[in-house]
């Protein structure tokens, strides 16, 4: 196993005013599970070819283990690589292809035997052996693809989007398979992904980027609960956080949060931090998930001060759950009811907000008002 240091890493392309990647700097512990997760074009793949040695690195200084590796070759980095194309050679058999990295590093035959049949049995495939990757399913490409990293036994593995390509119901059991994997092996993984479902699944981290930019690094649950700002707090979470805009007064001792439609007394918690914010405080966005919202009589009653009448315009069954997207006016908010709920389209309702469960973002710079202290890159 090996731990991976990035300080301060940068990546210019020539012709480009602004950097691909921007000041990444992030230590990974050994036997880690990070997961660079965003969307298309944020620079997630790009890092991740840079650790592996396929871009140079413009700026900046990566270690693996205790070894600089800058300007070190891909082959003797002592890294593993499993792509979304899976990258297998057609005209090689699965027994083959895992054994070719061992093959050209001169590893004897006896030990490359002994480990390919060690590798297949532990992602299931001993039986597959034989066969050309044209006779194989898109899962049992995949896993061969992982094999030959495994095989490897290399002191980091990356994976870039190594899902992408597989349906649905393949791509929850391959996830397994891979956490299974890796709680087996504890190998140092970076793993690359634009799927914030297998980013909260899989990662003992979470680094979310932006336009080549470090958003926030966080376990998986601390950034849900507390992300750093508007960008984060959209991205993470199926369906996304709910964002109504307006502002925070002040009356004496106590905050509220006003539209043209709500005005609610804000909880005494989130005080100190809105009495030390430099933000303007006029122009704030109110985030809150759709589970955090209730339609029923029951949270109505136990949350009355977070209470807002509105107009349901869509319904979503989703088999366990049931989405109602309810118009408070201003802005449509989703709300998490159970299934089998007796709402319908056009009903006039009311909901209640669980005002201890907000978060409040400043509107012009999208920093949180209300996390501060509590994440952190």
């Amino acid at each position: 196993m090996g731990s991976l240091s990035c300080r301060h890493i940068y990546k210019y392309y020539k012709g480009e005013q602004r950097p691909a990647v921007k000041d990444f700097n992030l230590e990974v512990s050994e036997g880690e599970f990070l997961v660079l997760v965003g969307p298309s074009g944020c620079g997630k793949s790009t890092m991740l070819r840079m650790i592996a040695g396929l871009e140079p690195i413009s700026e900046g200084d990566l270690y693996i283990g205790e070894r600089y590796v800058n300007y070190v070759s891909p082959k003797n980095r002592d890294i593993s690589m499993v792509f979304q194309n899976y990258a297998l050679y057609p005209n090689l058999s699965v027994y083959e292809n895992i054994a070719l990295g061992l093959k050209l590093r001169k590893v004897a035959k006896h030990e490359v035997e002994l480990k390919v049949n060690r590798t297949a049995k532990i992602l299931e495939i001993s039986h597959l052996l034989d066969r050309l990757p044209s006779q194989l399913s898109g899962g049992q490409k995949q896993r061969v693809a992982l094999g030959r990293a495994i095989v490897r036994e290399p002191q980091v593995f990356l994976m870039d989007e190594p899902l992408s390509n597989l349906d649905a119901k393949l791509r929850a059991q391959t996830r397994a398979e891979i956490m299974k994997l890796h709680s087996q092996l504890k190998t140092t993984t970076v793993y690359v992904t634009h799927d914030q479902t297998e980013a909260m699944t899989m990662g003992t981290r979470i680094v979310v980027m932006k336009d080549g930019e470090v958003q926030q690094v966080a376990p998986p649950q601390i950034m849900y609960d507390h992300p750093r700002n508007l960008f984060v707090a959209g991205f993470i979470g199926s369906p996304q956080m709910n964002f109504i805009p307006g502002a925070v007064t002040r009356r004496e001792d106590s905050y509220c949060f006003e539209t043209k439609r709500i005005l609610w007394e804000l909880p005494q918690r989130y005080v100190p931090s809105l009495k030390s914010a430099a933000s303007n405080l006029r122009q704030v966005v109110l985030g809150i998930r759709p589970e955090h919202i209730g339609a029923d009589v029951e949270t109505r009653n136990k949350y009355p001060c977070g209470i807002t009448a509105g107009k349901i315009e869509m319904i979503e069954l989703m088999g366990s759950d049931t989405f109602l997207f309810v118009n408070i006016g201003e802005s449509t908010v989703i709300v998490r009811t159970e299934a089998g709920s007796s709402h319908a389209i056009g009903d006039q309702t009311e909901i209640a907000f669980r005002l201890d469960r907000i978060h409040l973002f400043d509107a012009e710079q999208g920093g949180s008002l209300t996390s501060q202290g509590v994440t952190g890159l």
